[in-house]
């Protein structure tokens, strides 16, 4: 096993960050006449054969850089992320025993893989796993373990996605009905009801505990895409619904699935409900349902369609960004166009304020001449 200098956070003048032999990186830094700098990162990783760096070990020095690095805003990548990359990349480059591989016959593997696994999901999940593939591959790169990242992934391009249209937008009486609709269970009409009204993503409200509701104030503390802890601002609807539903409930997830925890402590304590031991519902368990309920609505329609509504009603865009929790003024600015059926309802307030426009001076002077003139039958 030989020792390699895989990454460092601030490398000495006149020596190379790359991946390099530790002997030869010291002989660098002591001929620029400088020490080593604090931060710097050894990694094991066995000596590349004719198969390169390990795959898996190659894995590995990627996703610690991955779970320390930080973004344009200053965070660590998420946990979130980092358990995202850590599920993709071991199917993606399954059957790969060395980076080596990937310059003949891995290449093709890793594309097959990657269809199999993802081709049949939709376009933005498809997309999102070939980004994971395709920084672990610019970091291999930056590490000179291959000699070209894009040129592994050439051939296997991104999937088209439609522009985000009206469809998504779902009318405001059909989900009153949907939320309303006690043929549906009480857990599943709570988490719909709050999903629309926080505008917040799945994730974010399917990780709540009840100790994190603020009752008094309908607020909810979560974690929000990309680590901010931020309050949801849920409505009076939710509120009531959220009583019913937890009772004397007073600890564990707010939101649970009918299945319940073995005893052998595989499932985390703080997914678990401690008096009934059911589970945290899963996403794939409230889509599910969801689209059982609406004949094929998913999750995020009730993000979207609140945030289209709330624009519709004059929400600013400060307002829109403390609902949802974005950080980008110019990823609101869909839900700043109103949807076909907001139009629609203020063609129709127009149409109804004409039709009930009080009369002119001389519509009323003609109606109050006298003898009056003889109505025809059916007018007022």
């Amino acid at each position: 096993m030989t020792y390699y200098l895989t990454s460092w956070v601030s490398a000495p003048a006149g020596t190379s960050a790359r991946a390099a032999p530790l002997s030869r990186v010291l002989s660098d830094i002591e001929e620029a006449g400088r020490p080593m700098a604090a931060g710097t990162l050894l990694t094991a990783v066995a000596d590349p054969s004719a198969d390169g760096v390990p795959t898996a070990d190659a894995l590995a020095s990627f996703l610690r850089h991955l779970a320390n690095r930080r973004g344009r805003s200053g965070r660590i990548t998420s946990p979130e992320t980092v358990r995202s990359y850590t599920t993709a990349l071991p199917r993606a480059f399954a059957g790969i025993a060395g980076l080596g591989e990937l310059d003949g016959g891995g290449r093709d593997r890793l594309h097959a893989n990657i269809r199999t696994a993802w081709g049949d999901k939709a376009p933005s999940t498809f997309n999102a796993r070939r980004a994971a593939v395709a920084s672990a591959l610019a970091y291999f790169d930056e590490q000179e373990w291959i000699e070209d990242a894009a040129a592994v992934l050439a051939g296997l391009d991104r999937e088209h996605q439609p522009k985000p249209d009206d469809t998504r937008v779902r009318d405001r009486e059909q989900i009153d009905r949907l939320v309303a609709d006690k043929r549906r269970s009480l857990e599943d009409r709570t988490l719909w009801s709050m999903l629309y009204s926080t505008a917040a993503r799945a994730e974010e409200v399917l990780a709540l505990d009840i100790e994190d509701l603020d009752r008094a104030n309908r607020r909810a503390r979560t974690i929000r895409k990309g680590g901010k802890a931020d309050d949801l601002l849920y409505d009076v609807r939710t509120a009531r619904m959220l009583g019913q539903l937890l009772g004397r409930r007073t600890t564990g997830p707010i939101f649970l699935s009918a299945r319940r925890a073995p005893d052998d402590g595989t499932v985390p304590a703080r997914d678990v409900d401690p008096v009934s031991r059911r589970r945290r519902m899963t996403y794939r368990t409230a889509e599910r349902r969801l689209g059982a309920a609406t004949g094929g609505w998913d999750l995020h329609d009730l993000r979207h369609s609140r945030l289209t509504h709330a624009g519709e009603d004059g929400a600013t865009e400060a307002d829109l960004m403390n609902l949802s929790g974005h950080e980008d003024r110019r990823t609101l600015q869909r839900y700043l166009k109103p949807s076909k059926e907001g139009t629609h309802r203020r063609l129709d307030d127009i149409d109804a304020r004409r039709s009930t426009r009080p009369p002119s001076a001389d519509e009323l002077a003609a109606r109050m001449a006298y003898p009056p003139t003889p109505t025809r039958k059916g007018t007022a």
